[in-house]
């Protein structure tokens, strides 16, 4: 599993272009993501059904995408490492986790 690339619009992952925001998850899992400028406790609830060690947030082209400081708290306690960067250096330290083994998830925006 590598992102190989992202550009406002999209994001390719493993050769195969995705015109929207994904969730991908260290086990191979992609899913589709609303578009939508927060991360709230619903869609991180979801996320952390994985087990998950780390999220890495691609904050879009131009850093819009955010977490709600309810989610933020909830990570804190959980003792969970997050990093949010614009989406083209998520991906290079998304795949850089995976390289490692690591158990990771990337949340990517491709807009904003």
């Amino acid at each position: 599993m590598k992102i190989d690339s992202t550009s406002f619009g999209e994001i390719v992952i493993d050769g195969r272009t995705y015109f929207s925001d994904v969730t991908v998850y260290s086990d191979g899992t992609i899913e589709h993501r609303e578009k939508d400028m927060v991360i709230d406790m619903q869609e991180m609830s979801r996320i952390l059904k994985k087990k998950v060690d780390i999220i890495v947030i691609g904050t879009g082209q131009e850093g819009t995408l955010e977490l709600t400081d309810k989610v933020r708290d909830l990570l804190a306690d959980m003792k969970i490492k997050v990093f949010e960067l614009k989406s083209p250096d998520a991906i290079e330290l998304f795949n850089s986790f995976m390289s490692q083994g690591r158990k990771a998830v990337a949340v990517i925006q491709t807009m904003g």
